[in-house]
């Protein structure tokens, strides 16, 4: 009986996870990013998330910097060549955009920044990313906001960002799915995700 009440616990855990909107705009309209001509800048900050297992919602106390510094001596040294390479990677995929967009660059002054602040992070696993066959499996997940600021330092829309699980490999990739390439790959399926969003109606 036990066990069965369990699995039943499990089974409505996981419905309420696939059930969760990844984005959801709680103020503002995300559309603001479509003016073609106008200029963004996006800015991703892990720093302050907890992190732990999104999955079962199993959150540690440590913040994410202190984690690398306790788990991951390399990760840590490097964090701030790693952090610029992904929102470089998330740029580079947004201004790919067939449809019209703010251009995202680091260079000049911006009309708009997108800000994207973790709350909770899972790191993820390069185990689940070798064996599976699902590209997203073993990938980072979050769970925090995004916002749009203008020029004036007005928040012109903020989403919540709710368990998002980025890329931890590509569909024929023979790279091995260390936290660094999770990393790059998050950011590059969370710009390609984003964009989908906005040009789907779903907002």
């Amino acid at each position: 009986m036990k066990k069965l009440l369990f699995l039943a616990v499990l089974a409505m855990i996981s419905i309420s996870v696939q059930a969760e909107d990844e984005f959801e705009v709680i103020s503002g309209d995300f559309k603001v990013v479509t003016q073609a001509g106008k200029t963004g800048r996006v800015e991703v900050d892990f720093t302050k998330a907890k992190v732990g297992n999104l999955s079962t919602m199993e959150i540690s106390d440590l913040t994410f910097i202190p984690f690398l510094e306790k788990n991951d001596k390399k990760v840590y040294r490097k964090w701030s060549e790693y952090q610029e390479e992904g929102e470089e990677a998330f740029m580079d995929r947004w201004n790919e955009s067939k449809n019209p967009v703010i251009r995202l660059s680091k260079k000049g002054k911006a009309d708009y920044t997108i800000k994207i602040k973790a709350d909770l992070l899972d790191p993820g696993n390069s185990g689940a990313a070798t064996w599976s066959w699902n590209k997203r499996d073993g990938g980072i997940i979050i769970t925090g906001t995004l916002e749009v600021i203008d020029a004036a330092g007005n928040c012109v829309c903020k989403m919540k960002i709710n368990r998002y699980r980025g890329a931890s490999m590509r569909t024929i990739d023979l790279k091995v799915p260390t936290f660094h390439r999770r990393t790059v790959l998050f950011h590059k399926s969370l710009a390609k995700d984003l964009l989908e969003f906005l040009f789907e109606g779903t907002n």
